[in-house]
């Protein structure tokens, strides 16, 4: 029969007894037990604390395993790219978890072990890759380096180079570049001791002592283009320089003179020789400066150097095609090169067609809004610009002039003023002043010239001062029915000079009708806008040649 207990909470079987003296401890059975740390009458609970610490139930913290640390500092070295101490880290884990006993802890631990000993691998494999990379392109460096070191003279320099490639273990390629080289250096240094006394010459205030060296060098052009190329970077020697740079023009070698004239013109301590760069390139015909010149513009320290840039830009044969382009901000501003620049856009505009402004004819393709309202205004700028009067203002105001021409802004006329300089010859009532009486349409042969056919045909205009021709307009002779007198094939100059000229442009005259009242017979040959005082027509065939030839009236037609 079960025995109540009338002041406890709870029930037991007389039996639980036996079990309830074993408990130390019996927080209660059933319902809702009081808080642990508290008494049911509210009072402070006081904690032992020995029992407190090594009650059942309470789960301690288990320290971490030793190589756990070490694999956290791995994955910190590789962070920051510490191979070495990366490396030494996972060899003292490794040797942890050698010994470590079998356990879960140990199995998570050499699997991360090995994660991150593929990782320090991999790290180690990309060092040793970039390593062996910068290493070659060192090397590469050290061989442009001896390069550049021979071709301006260095020679001493260029030998020390390229033993320091041979220190770095360089390819069978690069040994055999080494190789080539050191020969080039030593035929260099022969051809010093050999040519030496000719290049000091070269340096002469005597002209026939420069001619003389000029002449012994061109016997060994081969040996002697080594030592011109380190001659012409000097930077103290301006006289040297110049001397040089006629020598590389008259070799014609345009492959090697060209780049060492633009080359002066990039040297800013080589400023006192721009003058001479510029007037070589200038009688250079053959391609290849215009592409070097351009990117000169933007890297141009000051205004001098940019323009003489632009002035050699003007005088090639091959100024890029977005030239224009590049120069549309300096044309839209005054300053000292803006006449340098109108010229330079000139020769790029009229070589490469640009003459249409509107319809972008010539130009490069992608051209963006800015650029577009630079151009159609450029006009306007141009025509500002050739109306100024100032003296300093002259030679842009000419310049304008001429590339508003060439867009049709500018319309030019028939230039007045002329006179007959001479004629290969005259007839007493045949003058050649006849050609510029305005009259071309009548048969009567005083208004015409008529000369005799001992010589060619020749006759020069003096245009009074130098002026900008745009053509030449002729008519033939057409004097009392004699319509076969008259030239055929003709040859136009126009020039400062009267000797040594090369014709800007050939064509043929046909013939006049012989008759008065007749319609404009006349023919039109255009020139290029070239600036000059005097314009020779030379007759170079007749169309029937008998006892005379002559002309009806000449026009010069620019401004």
């Amino acid at each position: 029969m079960p025995l109540y207990s009338m002041t406890s909470r709870c029930w037991f079987p007389v039996t639980a007894w036996a079990v309830l003296g074993l408990l130390t401890a019996l927080p209660g059975c059933g319902g809702d037990d009081p808080d642990p740390g508290t008494k049911s009458s509210g009072d402070p609970i006081t904690t032992d604390p020995v029992s407190s610490q090594s009650s059942p139930g309470v789960t301690q913290e288990t320290p971490p395993a030793p190589w756990v640390e070490l694999l956290a500092s791995v994955v910190d070295h590789l962070d920051h790219a510490r191979l070495d101490e990366a490396e030494k880290q996972v060899a003292a884990a490794e040797a942890l978890l050698s010994k470590a006993g079998d356990g879960d802890g140990k199995v998570a631990g050499l699997k991360e072990l090995e994660s991150l000993k593929s990782q320090v691998s991999s790290a180690r494999e990309a060092e040793v890759k970039r390593l062996a990379q910068e290493k070659t392109e060192q090397r590469a460096r050290r061989l442009t380096e001896a390069k550049e070191l021979q071709e301006s003279g260095k020679l001493d320099e260029a030998t020390a180079a390229l033993d320091g490639v041979l220190s770095m273990g360089p390819t069978s390629e690069q040994r055999e570049t080494v190789r080539e080289l050191k020969a080039s250096i030593e035929a260099h240094r022969s051809a010093r001791r050999r040519l030496g006394s000719w290049m000091k010459m070269l340096a002469s205030t005597q002209r026939s002592e420069v001619r003389a060296a000029q002449n012994q060098l061109r016997r060994d052009p081969d040996t002697a283009i080594p030592l011109l190329l380190e001659a012409v970077r000097s930077s103290d020697k301006p006289r040297l320089v110049k001397n040089t740079l006629e020598m590389l023009r008259r070799l014609r070698r345009p492959e090697l003179a060209v780049p060492a004239m633009v080359g002066v013109l990039s040297r800013v301590e080589q400023e006192a020789s721009w003058p001479d760069a510029v007037r070589e390139l200038s009688q250079v015909r053959e391609s290849g400066a215009g592409p070097l010149l351009l990117p000169l513009l933007g890297t141009a320290k000051s205004s001098a150097q940019k323009a003489a840039v632009l002035t050699s830009l003007a005088a090639v044969p091959d100024p890029p095609t977005e030239t224009l382009l590049v120069l549309l901000a300096t044309l839209h501003q005054d300053g000292p090169e803006l006449e340098s620049a109108l010229r330079a856009a000139f020769t790029a505009m009229s070589r490469h067609g640009q003459d249409d402004l509107v319809a972008l004819r010539g130009l490069p393709s992608e051209v963006d809004e800015t650029t577009v309202e630079l151009l159609a205004k450029l006009p306007g700028r141009l025509s500002e610009v050739a109306l100024r009067k100032d003296k300093e203002q002259a030679g842009a105001a000419r310049a304008a002039k001429k590339l508003a021409v060439l867009i049709g802004t500018i319309e030019p006329a028939p230039l007045e003023g002329i006179k007959v300089a001479s004629s290969v010859g005259v007839y007493a009532k045949s003058s050649h002043s006849a050609v510029l009486d305005g009259k071309w349409d009548a048969e009567d042969p005083m208004t015409g010239w008529q000369h005799p056919l001992d010589k060619p045909g020749t006759i020069i205009l003096d245009l009074g001062s130098e002026k900008t021709v745009t053509a030449v307009r002729v008519w033939n002779y057409n004097g009392g029915g004699q319509r076969d007198r008259g030239w055929k094939d003709v040859d136009v100059f126009v020039a400062n000079s009267r000797t040594d000229l090369t014709p800007e442009i050939s064509g043929t005259i046909p013939r006049a009708p012989g008759a008065s009242d007749q319609p404009d017979f006349s023919i039109v040959l255009p020139v290029d806008q070239v600036t000059g005082r005097y314009v020779i027509l030379k007759a170079k065939s007749l169309w029937a040649p008998s006892s005379f030839a002559g002309l009806a009236e000449i026009q010069v037609i620019g401004y």
